[in-house]
């Protein structure tokens, strides 16, 4: 049986997920990354992804991040996400009006359209539909 290690998902508002877990797979700043029990310590920006997380039993769960800080200390791993959630908590619809609205804002930007913003709410949008797709 693989290592685990306690990791948590934390967000401002809760905590999504709590457990043992054998592999996780996220992105930061510097592009993807897969931490194993026992890696070495590091903090590290994370980007709007899909996270995929391995449990102790071996079962893929993957969930949507939106940006944040990963910390691999000695004893665990956090995630302290700017928002996090399971494909089960996504609103399709309202994803997708998030999604037309921030395409809405680079097509036909204003004087007012902060760009960067509009892009970052773009990918988070998607990321969140491909997750509930199941892609």
């Amino acid at each position: 049986m693989a290592s685990l290690y306690p990791l948590k998902v934390v967000t401002p508002e809760r905590t999504v997920w709590h457990g043992e877990a054998q592999f996780l797979v996220t992105r930061s700043t510097e592009g993807e990354i897969g931490i194993l029990a026992h890696h070495v310590q590091l903090i590290t920006p994370l980007v709007s992804h899909i996270m995929q997380i391995t449990d102790a039993q071996g079962a893929v769960r993957r969930l949507h991040v939106a940006g944040g800080f990963l910390e691999v200390g000695p004893d665990q791993v956090v995630v302290l996400a700017d928002a996090a959630e399971f494909p089960e908590e996504i609103d399709r619809e309202r994803a997708e009006a998030a999604r037309q609205r921030a395409r809405s804002r680079l097509d036909n930007p204003g004087p007012e359209v902060d760009r960067r913003r509009a892009e970052l709410a773009l990918i988070r949008a998607e990321n969140r539909l491909k997750l509930v797709q199941g892609h």
